[in-house]
């Protein structure tokens, strides 16, 4: 927010497909590890079920490098470790806003 963004947060990832199919996002940001639908599962329903080529960066205390593999492959944009450097995240949301 402090550099301008309008930020829409969820609770959850019911509440987060929610506003992904209510409104048109120029970039998404999802744990892993989300309450009801899992990050995994997010990053896989925007690009196969509604078909978005928004970016989307995945957050993840887990870095296993099978898992990451996983959400590059489902069709994330980028992928950030625990915890995350605020810096470092708006400058990646920057760059895929470009």
């Amino acid at each position: 927010k402090r550099k301008g963004y309008e930020v829409y947060v969820a609770a959850d990832g019911k509440e987060g497909m929610a506003l992904i199919k209510q409104h048109s996002f120029d970039l998404v940001i999802t744990d892993v590890m989300v309450p009801y639908i899992p990050g995994t599962e997010i990053v896989s329903r925007l690009r196969h079920e509604l078909k978005r080529e928004v970016p989307i960066i995945v957050i993840s205390s887990v870095g296993l490098e099978s898992m990451i593999s996983e959400v590059f492959e489902l069709g994330a944009s980028d992928f950030l470790r625990k915890p995350v450097i605020p810096g470092e995240l708006v400058a990646r949301v920057e760059k895929l806003l470009q």
